[in-house]
């Protein structure tokens, strides 16, 4: 017979191993498999940190953004190491946690917690640390980010339709 506080730290180890094995996924995804330069990055290394907040809600789905990307940029740095990218890395998995946590979420909140994230964090946070690091000004790195993310939009907004399609099974899984 196991004893509850066994059970207990199993699922909590079962937890953090999920919760570091999505962490991994990010940064593979982000770093090796997506497109980064210093005005524009495309990649689906958001799937992991929302797979993260829809089964674990706002604040493990933060803790996987931040981690995904601090790691990332220490481990494959692109630039130098600026925390206000694993800050705003944060934002967007607390986000997806917080609209996206629920059972049953329909596709309207998927909508609108994508459009949030890409009007705050890709472009309007994002845009403005790119600016201050390059010396641009933030109305003239805007228009190419404008582009970038409206083309890549419905990409964001399929994908996650798509992976919260299938989170009974990442639930069985993870749980």
């Amino acid at each position: 017979m196991t004893s509850p506080v066994a059970s207990v730290n199993g699922k909590v180890l079962k937890r953090l191993l999920v919760l570091s094995l999505l962490v991994a996924l990010s940064v593979i995804v982000e770093r090796f498999l997506g497109y980064n330069d210093r005005i524009i990055n495309v990649s689906f290394g958001y799937l992991p940190v929302a797979l993260a907040a829809m089964l674990f809600g706002p604040v493990p789905g933060a803790i996987v953004g931040a981690s995904a990307d601090f790691l990332g940029a220490l481990l494959f740095p692109v630039g130098a190491l600026d925390l206000r990218f694993t800050l705003i890395a944060a934002l967007k998995g607390f986000v997806y946690g917080y609209f996206l946590f629920n059972q049953g979420v329909g596709r309207g909140r998927i909508i609108f917690s994508q459009a949030l994230v890409t009007l705050l964090c890709h472009l309007t946070l994002n845009t403005l640390v790119i600016s201050t690091i390059i010396g641009q000004g933030f109305w003239a790195l805007l228009p190419l980010r404008v582009v970038k993310n409206l083309l890549f939009f419905p990409v964001e907004v399929f994908t996650l339709i798509k992976l919260s399609e299938y989170r009974s099974a990442f639930d069985r899984l993870a749980k």
